[in-house]
């Protein structure tokens, strides 16, 4: 499976994560990048047929989820005592306050690649620090993946109309294989003060995700 999501607006530089209950001075930031790509996700759901279509049973896994060629004897659930697999991976994420559905699980067995065009409002020639350049892309993945802690949902502690459930890209970062980035200067003239901001970016990100451990659910991201 290939798409792509797209974020333009301001992206701060991250530094580590904090500590124990210490305060995300980002929590707000990433959360608003955070929606951006929940709105995407979303119409992605709704739109392709095998995540708009695909069922599971709210207790038992099926035989989809074993490796192509196990041959154990499986007996299904009743099909009719199956829910949507949004609802289905909704429920696996309830917490602080939120219903979340990433797309990629470590349940899913999936490789995700992220390839990234990085357009940023800065004079031709010039060059981000790579430690910048870093951090700000820190931000980025923070920002796709599930927020961890209530830590992190500070000052969006309820989701607000259309965000329940709220998807994301990554159950955690860790599932991210592969990460490319390409910079280059944005060249949309800017329309208000704000956006002369070198802050301000346009990023245009290639998913794909492609089977590791190959099952029969899985194949459908081939």
């Amino acid at each position: 499976m290939r798409f792509r999501l797209v974020y333009e607006g301001e992206l701060k530089s991250g530094q580590k994560d904090p500590e124990a209950n210490q305060h995300d001075r980002l929590a707000q930031h990433k959360q608003s990048i955070r929606k951006v790509f929940h709105r995407q996700l979303k119409h992605l759901w709704q739109t392709n047929k095998f995540l708009s279509e695909r069922k599971e049973h709210p207790i038992h896994r099926t035989a989809d989820h074993r490796p192509v060629g196990d041959g154990a004897a499986y007996f299904g659930p009743n099909e009719n005592e199956k829910i949507p697999l949004s609802d289905y991976t909704a429920s696996l994420y309830e917490e602080n306050g939120y219903r979340f559905v990433p797309l990629v699980r470590e349940e899913t067995s999936l490789l995700c690649s992220l390839n990234i065009l990085f357009l940023r409002r800065d004079t031709p020639g010039s060059v981000i620090s790579a430690g910048d350049l870093d951090n700000r892309i820190k931000t980025l993945i923070d920002a796709l993946r599930r927020p961890k802690s209530a830590n992190e949902l500070r000052g969006n502690e309820i989701p607000a109309e259309g965000e329940s459930p709220f998807y994301c890209l990554l159950e955690d970062d860790n599932l991210v294989t592969q990460l490319t980035v390409e910079t280059d200067t944005l060249l949309d003239p800017p329309l208000a003060e704000r956006e002369l901001d070198r802050r301000q970016v346009k990023l245009i990100i290639t998913v794909e995700l492609k089977p590791y451990n190959v099952t029969l659910f899985n194949l459908s991201f081939s």
